[in-house]
């Protein structure tokens, strides 16, 4: 029995580190900065942007109207790196002083099944342990706190290729046109992917913000 009792020893110090760590970390409020920044802040930057940019390349190159996917290339890339700078604005004055999310990886000292014991509670694909449940919101607070970082900057990247791909169907590269095309899908799905992890971690927090306020929290 002293092997057995000394892998539950070796357990629990695990969790207690991972419980110190966990303490202090919350959301408050990255879902509706992330809401905020897609619903006002990127669509009138973004769109203002490509728009100056393509004009701005017509009237310098009048007369060429063959060129204006070329110029409305320019716009995009002028979008992107406006919108690429403003997201990281963002990020640092908006999205990150909404969580209090830590230093350290809360499920650092863990190992690799209960780490993802872990995730597949936060998923919503397993059920809840309200032992260890204060580690798991944590967990799951920097998990939503890198998901919402990303989602100001990877939905970017299918904009910038959409012109190029429209570029290349024009002058008849229709191949180069449909490779790339794929590319933005694969690209997009991934961002898809994004959103669902980080409205599934949403979800979480919701659905177990009661179970852990102080009076309901396990000792």
């Amino acid at each position: 029995m002293s092997g057995i009792d000394d892998l539950m020893a070796e357990a629990n110090d695990r969790w207690a580190d991972a419980k110190r760590r966990a303490q202090g970390v919350e959301d408050n409020g990255l879902g509706e900065a992330v809401k905020t920044y897609y619903t006002r802040y990127f669509p009138a930057g973004f769109f203002i942007l490509v728009a100056a940019g393509t004009i701005g390349a017509t009237l310098a190159f009048p007369g060429t109207p063959e060129r204006l996917p070329t110029f409305l290339t320019f716009g995009f890339l002028l979008g992107f790196l406006g919108a690429l700078i403003g997201g990281l604005v963002y990020n640092a004055k908006k999205v990150a002083p909404a969580a209090k999310f830590g230093r350290i990886d809360v499920l650092l000292c863990l190992e690799n099944e209960e780490k993802k014991q872990v995730r597949r509670q936060i998923a919503g694909k397993g059920p809840i342990d309200p032992e260890h449940l204060s580690v798991t919101r944590a967990a799951a607070v920097q998990l939503r706190k890198g998901l919402a970082t990303q989602l100001l900057l990877a939905p970017l990247y299918p904009l910038i290729f959409i012109p190029q791909v429209m570029n290349l169907a024009l002058r008849g590269d229709s191949l180069f046109a449909w490779l790339m095309a794929i590319g933005v899908g694969v690209i997009a799905a991934g961002v898809g992917f994004l959103v669902r992890d980080f409205r599934r971690a949403g979800r979480f927090l919701a659905h177990t913000a009661e179970q852990a306020a102080p009076g309901n929290a396990p000792p």
